[in-house]
């Protein structure tokens, strides 16, 4: 930094294709930190040292990190940190950020933020490639087909419906980075990221011509030739810069600023028009269609099979359990189910205090047995099928009232958004609150959202609706995909948070417009002994009981008998 002249650089949580989750190859804030979490930012300058992380990892944060110092972000008066850096640098200070690793709305955000403060961004840094000695080589796993009887549609389908969006803006030409973007257009499928099915590439898309760049080491015989014979040339992945450039002078080019790295927002030629709007996939493959919700549906009884056998083995296994070994069971009991291909991300197993921490995973150095208290549960699987979430939060041993209480005022949120109904264009904040209304009503909330995208054998986490508080200019639509998943965290106590998978669906007509409500897609019973009757009203007992109704009937003709009587058990009427 010194001899480059800079006063502070900027370290994200990102890869050059603006993902959640990134390849080891591009985890330099974890490896400059100690913190292992898949958000945060690290910042550091002349003479401090610091690291920007939201409520879901704070205590991780503050465990694993010791040369930095953690920054609540999200708590009241808690700068973010471009607005930090803006106040605490002095006038004529350089920031560097490595511009292949942040897009171009947060390069034109930071820009506005550092430039009246006097401070200039430098994107052309890279500090971090030198330094890092042992870095992991980037991923080369080999592609694969999803074939259309799962996708629903053939890739010349997708192409089609891209181009169609590219005249109705007037561009000619559409460049996407996103690795989930381009492995639901080609329908391709990878293990590039880990517990994410895509692979490191990216697409140039024109009116006639599809153009997919990706190491050729990844292309078998048989995967090049099914893309070719739908007309996508192939190229090598460093071969994208040099294919921006060479766009024609005045051709109008659709952008999607969020989603590609200011470095590739740049290498564009300038001579062309740069049109910004939103990848044309993003809305596209958030509303699923009727085949990719059929298989949807299927992969929900298997995934629920396997969480019941899991919750089973929990309940009346006699060895020693800890938070490790009870991820690698509920593994065992999704690989033994058809169609399985990956975990949808790491399984959160934490045990009492441990699931105080939304996102706690467990390691060598954390792992504790699983015994008395509260334990909660969160995992899902990719399956070729479609991709699942699910949180269940269960006590081994006797519950105190407190525990109790906590439960069924989460339990009452869940019931509450399941039940919703809502007007067309309604947005996720707009259901958000229904959620938290009862942990309100008694000085309570939690920290994140409540419901988010779920992909199609794709990203767990995908936009671009959600149901948080954020405002999100999002309509939820007929065919979406998201979780409900409230909340409450004691911290140095315990967590629980109980999460299905939902689908927006269409409720009615009437004088007043048209109507949607959510269908819950998920399989897997709450636990009875954790909720109190005296808390429900009627209606919420009469959901409760015909879920699990439900759960019974469509999982126990696939569980084994003494499965099977233990969900009969757990699935008795309120």
């Amino acid at each position: 930094m010194k001899r480059q002249g800079l006063a502070a650089v900027v370290v994200p949580s990102a890869d050059p294709h603006q993902s959640e989750y990134v390849a080891q190859h591009w985890q330099a804030r974890a490896w400059l930190t100690g913190f292992t979490g898949s958000a945060g930012t690290a910042v550091v300058t002349r003479n401090q040292a610091l690291v920007w992380t939201d409520f879901r990892y704070w205590l991780q944060a503050r465990a694993q990190m010791d040369e930095f110092e953690l920054i609540r972000q999200g708590e009241k008066d808690v700068p973010s940190f471009d607005q930090w850096l803006a106040r605490s640098l002095d006038q004529g200070d350089v920031i560097a950020m490595d511009g292949r690793m942040v897009s171009a709305s947060a390069k034109k955000k930071y820009t506005s933020r550092f430039e009246p403060a006097g401070l200039s961004l430098d994107t052309g840094v890279d500090l971090i490639s030198s330094l890092w000695k042992d870095r992991p080589s980037r991923p080369a796993t080999k592609a694969f087909v999803l074939e259309s009887r799962y996708a629903g549609q053939t890739r010349t389908d997708k192409l089609a419906a891209i181009r169609a969006k590219l005249e109705s803006l007037g561009a000619k030409v559409h460049p996407m980075a996103t690795l989930d973007d381009i492995a639901w257009t080609f329908n391709l499928r990878g293990a590039d990221v880990h517990t994410n099915p895509v692979n490191l590439a990216y697409a140039l898309i024109t009116l006639d011509q599809a153009r997919l760049f990706m190491d050729p080491g990844k292309l078998g015989d048989s995967v090049r030739q099914d893309l070719e014979s739908d007309g996508v040339s192939l190229e090598p992945y460093e071969a994208v810069d040099e294919a921006l450039a060479n766009i024609p002078a005045g051709t109008r080019v659709c952008l999607d600023p969020d989603r590609i790295s200011c470095h590739l927002y740049n290498a564009v030629n300038p001579g062309a028009v740069k049109v910004d709007a939103p990848n044309p996939a993003v809305a596209l493959k958030a509303v699923k269609n009727s085949t990719e919700i059929q298989w949807i549906r299927k992969t929900q009884e298997k995934d629920g099979r396997a969480v019941v056998n899991f919750l089973h083995w929990l309940d009346t296994f006699d060895g020693p359990v800890t938070e490790m070994s009870a991820a690698e069971k509920m593994r065992e009991f999704r690989s033994a189910q058809d169609g399985f291909v990956s975990d949808s991300f790491d399984a959160i197993m934490a045990a009492q205090e441990h699931s105080a921490m939304c996102h706690y995973k467990a390691d060598p150095q954390s792992d504790r047995p699983v015994s008395q208290g509260m334990f909660l549960t969160d995992s899902g699987g990719n399956y070729l099928t479609g991709t699942t979430d699910i949180t269940r939060t269960v006590h081994l041993g006797p519950a105190d009232a407190q525990d109790i209480t906590d439960y069924t005022l989460v339990l009452k949120g869940h019931i509450a958004v399941a039940q919703s109904c809502f007007p067309s264009g309604t947005r996720g904040y707009q259901i958000d609150t229904l959620a938290r209304q009862f942990l309100w009503q008694e000085g309570m909330d939690f920290g994140h959202g409540t419901g988010h995208g779920v992909g199609f054998f794709l990203c767990v986490h995908e936009g671009p609706a959600r149901i948080s508080p954020h405002p999100v200019d999002q309509a939820l639509k007929p065919g979406m995909v998201l979780t409900n998943e409230p909340g409450v965290y004691r911290e140095g106590g315990y967590g629980i948070r109980l999460e299905n998978m939902i689908l927006v669906t269409e409720d009615r007509e009437t004088e007043f417009g048209s109507f949607l409500k959510f269908k819950t897609l998920t399989l897997c019973h709450f636990e009875r002994d954790l909720i109190d009757r005296d808390w429900l009203t009627r209606a919420e007992k009469n959901w409760v009981d015909g879920y699990h109704r439900k759960v019974y009937d469509v999982l126990a003709p696939g569980l084994d008998p003494d499965v099977r009587s233990w969900l009969g058990d757990k699935t008795r009427p309120l």
